[in-house]
């Protein structure tokens, strides 16, 4: 079984992102192989800055690799080595991580429709994440997520009645209903799976264990307020 893990990166990933993916792809290599048979993984990465660029040349990579799933992964994740297993186990046409977003206060990325119809945020607590729940979401981001390929075939349905195959965009930013502002090219993504009747789900307990790597100046105010920590790690004065 084909699995293409599909990488955008804007200069060079980050090492602890390094490390996770080796550990991913080895352990999904050495573990007992799914009922579907040993997999086949390739790794497809872009270079830009150009996000939706990026990702729509990927999403062409995987369709032409023939790949059976598409991981999505951000070069500034940090996640445990059993990722792509536990992911292809719940038998999902999408499924996902709520990673936190990168900055502070920090937040979750998931959303979902209430009774109401409208759009609230989705949080990934400890208690969910203990039970293992797996949630069906309206959208949710791209930094890890498993697309089982097989859901072209009903997006391609859907958009064969609207612009066509040929001409579909799926990561291009969509305006937001009522505003100037565009959505990201990961919610104009899963707005398209989502018009054509695609289900999403993320999964709290890998949600909890997945990390997003977090850049902040360090400047004197954090050694005067952190200077007792500091001390006692050193052993001395």
């Amino acid at each position: 079984m084909k699995i293409a893990i599909c990488i955008p990166r804007y200069g060079d990933t980050k090492g602890e992102f390094a490390i996770s993916l080796a550990r991913m792809v080895a352990h999904s290599l050495m573990a007992p192989p799914p009922a579907t048979g040993p997999l086949e993984i390739e790794i497809f990465s872009i270079s830009s800055s150009d996000l939706p660029h990026s990702r729509t040349e990927l999403l062409k990579r995987a369709i032409m690799w023939q790949a059976r799933y598409l991981l999505w992964l951000d070069s500034d994740h940090v996640f445990p080595r059993d990722t792509l297993l536990r992911l292809l186990r719940h038998k999902l046409p999408v499924v996902g991580c709520n990673q936190p977003r990168r900055s502070e206060p920090t937040g979750p990325v998931a959303v979902r429709l209430n009774d109401k119809g409208e759009m609230e945020h989705v949080w990934t607590t400890a208690a969910l994440a203990q039970a293992g729940t797996v949630e069906e979401v309206y959208h949710v981001g791209l930094a890890l997520c498993l697309i089982d390929m097989n859901v072209l075939h009903q997006v391609k349905a859907h958009v064969e009645k609207g612009v066509g195959w040929a001409q579909w965009a799926p990561f291009d930013r969509k305006l937001l209903p009522g505003t100037t502002a565009r959505m990201g090219e990961d919610v104009s993504f899963f707005r398209e799976l989502t018009d054509a009747g695609v289900k999403v789900y993320i999964d709290h307990g890998l949600s909890w264990a997945v990390g997003h790597i977090h850049e902040r100046v360090i400047t004197n105010a954090d050694a005067e307020a952190q200077k007792d920590a500091w001390l006692a790690e050193q052993g001395g004065a």
